[in-house]
């Protein structure tokens, strides 16, 4: 007994237990004794449907490729006691250095918590988990932002935005393009990309959260790059035509996933407009896209993209799009309704609608250093210059309100007036499953402009007043359902 005692010890004190993750349900030290694999760069994407599928990747840094054990039931590390197992379908091998592994979960079931492991030939992964997406309308929240660079000062900033997707346990995060710096073909950028990902976005009981990948401006010297990092779907033979689009909840909530960086006319618009056909009854359909229309700042030479406007904006009203998120100018916007009009009223081809348009959100700076924002427009609600994304609460109706959504604008660093930075996320409190619609203590949402720190859809809701928690938060009931 007192031999088997030290061996425990020297284990424990060897693996450094208390820097590693021990979730509940983990079989303690016979799992520690089951060494690390050597993976990591794990990540989740959604890519078809958010209900029953879910893709995982990593980098194999040694070895065979692992499999991915699974199931609904946390066995911690203890592999065998997963009842399913799924070897990796395609690989990268080698692409920047990595030796990128793929694999497809489908036939999950929707509105579920699946535990994993990934085992290779050397040892097990750390026990982490996902849920997949509800097949009926509920309450949930998502993350939209995008833009990060690869160097200092940019760098620490966009650490603190990952941080604080953790602390606030989205379903899932649009991420509107820009990754790292360059043309994105440096191997050391992505890797730190995928790494920072990896650690940062992950809570401490070992969630993570898939990520819905939007081709942007800086991943320009090869167009295909999100298909061979995070398996994002393309449509025909071309892996560089990378647009496509998501649906869950029954008719309630769509995604769609366009391309600014190749063609937005010909197939892509023959395309966006069949898609948002298919789902106009839905009742929230929005779309990622990196370059705005308008950009709010000037800075870099930003201008207008008028071949986009051109050729989505009136597809955009004509088909009832709700939520416009992009990014490329590094700064905060909210915009009124809006809808095109070629009226002497109308700004770089816009006027407000509140009852019909279209809501415009972005413009980056998950992590790049925040532009100015010097060219708000008569319809711009909020701009300002930090390091920011927004942070979405959607709603089905039920007795005392209609379908809703509200949008808040985290601010997670910002550049003081000596130069120095501010950053807004080690003090915020951590969400848990049961709380995720709850504003955490000491989070820094913004309130600029006239504005309260909140937005609501439809526009009318605005003047409401604020969302009191007992008409919008689910019973017990509802969250065992």
């Amino acid at each position: 007994m007192r031999a088997l005692i030290f061996v425990v010890i020297t284990v424990l004190s060897l693996t450094g237990c208390e820097s590693v993750r021990r979730p509940a349900g983990d079989p303690g030290v016979f799992a520690a004794l089951e060494k690390q694999a050597v993976a990591d760069k794990y990540r989740l994407v959604w890519n078809d449907d958010p209900m029953s599928t879910m893709t995982i990747l990593w980098d194999q840094l040694a070895g065979e490729a692992g499999t991915v054990y699974y199931g609904t039931k946390d066995c911690g590390r203890s592999y065998w006691k997963y009842p399913n197992r799924q070897n990796s379908e395609s690989g990268m091998t080698g692409f920047f250095g990595m030796n990128t592994c793929c694999v497809r979960l489908k036939n999950l079931d929707a509105d579920q918590t699946y535990y994993f492991v990934i085992k290779d030939e050397v040892g097990v992964s750390e026990r982490f988990y996902f849920i997949t997406a509800p097949k009926k309308p509920k309450p949930f929240t998502f993350i939209a932002g995008g833009d990060t660079k690869s160097d200092e000062p940019a760098l620490q900033a966009g650490w603190a935005s990952n941080k604080m997707v953790a602390k606030l346990r989205p379903l899932f995060v649009v991420f509107n393009g820009s990754f790292t710096s360059g043309n994105g073909m440096n191997p050391e950028n992505w890797q730190r990309w995928l790494t920072d990902w990896d650690l940062l976005t992950t809570t401490a009981d070992g969630r993570k959260f898939p990520i819905v990948p939007v081709q942007g401006s800086h991943e320009y010297g090869d167009k295909a790059i999100l298909n061979k990092l995070f398996d994002a779907p393309f449509k025909g033979n071309n892996s560089t035509n990378i647009y496509y689009s998501l649906s869950f909840g029954g008719r309630f909530f769509h995604i769609i996933a366009l391309n600014s960086e190749i063609e937005p006319g010909g197939d892509q618009r023959n395309w966006l407009e069949a898609d948002l056909k298919e789902h106009q009854d839905f009742t929230f359909k929005i779309a990622g896209y990196h370059r705005p229309f308008s950009p709010h700042s000037t800075e870099g030479g930003k201008r207008n993209n008028e071949d986009l406007y051109q050729q989505w904006a009136e597809l955009f009203y004509r088909y009832g799009l709700d939520l416009s998120m992009d990014a490329d100018s590094h700064v905060h916007k909210i915009t009124y309704p809006v809808r095109p009009s070629a009226s002497e009223d109308s700004v770089d081809g816009f006027v407000r609608d509140d009852e019909k348009g279209t809501v415009f959100i972005g413009e980056g700076s998950w992590g790049a250093v925040p532009g100015l924002n010097n060219n708000n427009k008569p319809w711009t609600m909020q701009s300002g210059s930090f390091n920011q994304f927004k942070w979405i609460h959607v709603r089905p109706e039920n007795r005392k309100h209609p379908a809703f959504m509200e949008l808040f604008t985290v601010i997670t660093s910002q550049t003081n007036d000596d130069g120095t930075r501010s950053f807004y996320v080690d003090a915020v409190e951590c969400l848990t499953e049961r709380n995720v619609f709850k504003i955490p203590e000491n989070i820094r949402l913004f309130t600029g402009n006239g504005s309260a720190h909140s937005v609501k859809y439809p526009f009318h809701l605005n003047d409401k007043g604020p969302v009191r928690a007992s008409d919008v938060e689910p019973t017990e009931k509802q969250r065992r359902s």
